[in-house]
């Protein structure tokens, strides 16, 4: 089970319980490509899949075998904790979301998140081509061969990406 230590637990629990306005407001690709992206790779799911490792310890370089969160909290990168949580999250849900954005829909779309800016919006609850009204849900049963399972998880990788304006 990974470890997490104790000022990490309390930026989260500052992240989550006192300032959900700021963690709602922050986009973290965004926040990636500002704040780390001038070292590492551009894009936060290239660095978590290409140069992170899912271990014991939770995410950890694959070079140094250090824990990202214990390299954060040393002040790698000169995060906010708050900012730190996000990004931590973040790599998180890309980890969890697995590489299916990658390996069916990178060869026509550049990234999850350049497509949810340009070409998504959310309507009420659903999920909508920002230019063409079509709604996603629909559109991706037919589109990329994708089962009924990775539509579901597609919409919802979509649909965090376009929250995180």
């Amino acid at each position: 089970m990974p470890r997490i230590s104790l000022p990490l637990l309390t930026a989260l629990l500052t992240l989550f319980l006192a300032a959900p306005a700021r963690a709602q407001s922050v986009d973290p690709h965004r926040l990636y490509e500002e704040r780390c992206a001038g070292c590492h790779l551009p894009h936060a799911g290239d660095f978590v899949w290409q140069d992170l490792a899912l271990t014991q310890e939770g995410l950890t370089g694959q070079r140094s075998g250090r824990s990202v969160a214990a390299m954060l909290e040393a002040g790698h990168g000169r995060l906010t904790p708050q900012d730190a949580a996000i990004l931590l999250a973040h790599f998180d849900m890309i980890r969890a979301s697995g590489q299916l954005f990658r390996q069916k829909c990178r060869a026509c779309h550049v990234s999850a998140r350049d497509l949810a800016r340009h070409s998504l919006i959310m309507r009420e609850d659903d999920l909508t081509g920002r230019y063409t009204d079509r709604d996603i849900a629909a559109f991706l049963v037919g589109h990329g061969r994708l089962t009924p399972e990775q539509v579901a998880q597609m919409l919802e990788v979509l649909k965090r990406a376009t929250a995180n304006r």
